[in-house]
């Protein structure tokens, strides 16, 4: 059974994600996968976390991470330890006339583990289910859109 600790605990890791990655507090998005892989980085823990976040994402950029639809689960009955999570995030972003776009849907799935007596992330990986323009919040278009992801004639 999930404990009401672990549940609020994978809650506010979630939620300061979401604040860490809308206000550009890299370091404390880095402390987020201090015993875990962000999934955007190029290597696990909070420092390729953190140079992600200051290499990729533009300085000017205005986001809104909307969590929501969150499940969690014990893979392994017989591992209190360990926990799957499963929720769903879209993106939004302004333009430069302050109009929000939506940037992105996806589905976050996660495993948290106990690690000194605290659960950490351990896995994060996003499955995005559709994407708009992602120059809105990137240095580059790091990811197709749906435009570039249609079929062509």
């Amino acid at each position: 059974m999930i404990s009401t600790d672990g549940r609020a605990e994978i809650e506010r890791q979630l939620f300061e994600y979401a604040i860490a990655s809308d206000t550009k507090d890299w370091e404390r998005l880095g402390r987020l996968f201090s015993h875990g892989r962000y999934h955007f980085a190029s290597a696990p823990g909070p420092e390729a976390a953190a140079e992600w976040g200051r290499t990729v994402v533009r300085e000017d950029s205005r986001t809104q991470h909307v969590l929501s639809t969150l499940a969690i689960e014990q893979p392994d009955p017989a591992r209190d330890d360990l926990l799957r999570s499963r929720n769903y995030l879209t993106l939004f972003a302004q333009d430069e006339q302050g109009l929000a776009h939506t940037v992105s849907a996806c589905w976050f799935d996660s495993t948290w583990e106990v690690v000194d007596g605290v659960w950490r992330w351990r896995t994060h990986v996003i499955t995005p289910l559709f994407r708009g323009d992602w120059r809105l919040i990137h240095k580059v278009q790091q990811f197709p859109t749906a435009a570039q992801d249609a079929p062509q004639d």
